[in-house]
């Protein structure tokens, strides 16, 4: 079902994140408000209403298939049966094996590089887009 594939995509999530990575990076960059950044914001703010917009529609067309709105769960794991919590449990096992290096490595590159303000915030997204593709990546395979 596509509507439930985009709101569980850890892609749509990567979305969610690189568009509060550039509307801070360039809030820090442009001291002041111009066009363009009032134009990202209100993308950001579009596709926001949108996502959670189809998730209300999602719940009322397939109550059994309900997706919790306020849920400390993130949205892409699926746990409805056996199956699905053991393909939760092998991504999640690589996610955190990727991430045991990644913010050592993430720390190191932000301390050598000090002086490029944005560093923090891009090595922070890149550390999500990474979690996000590798949790994808391995809930594909299993599917296949």
């Amino acid at each position: 079902m596509i509507m439930e594939r985009f709101l569980r995509s850890p892609f749509t999530m990567s979305v969610f994140l690189i568009g509060l990575a550039v509307i801070y990076s360039m809030s820090i960059v442009l001291e002041q408000r111009n066009n363009m950044t009032t134009i990202i914001f209100v993308a950001y703010a579009i596709f926001v209403i949108i996502y959670f917009g189809t998730m209300v529609y999602f719940n009322r067309k397939f109550p059994d298939r309900k997706i919790r709105i306020l849920t400390f769960i993130p949205y892409e794991l699926k746990e409805e049966d056996e199956g699905h919590q053991y393909i939760t449990y092998r991504a999640c096992r690589k996610v955190y094996i990727y991430y045991y290096f990644a913010i050592p490595a993430a720390i190191v590159a932000v301390s050598l590089f000090r002086k490029v303000e944005l560093l923090p915030v891009i090595t922070l997204t890149v550390l999500g887009i990474g979690q996000y593709f590798i949790f994808w990546s391995e809930v594909k395979k299993l599917y296949e």
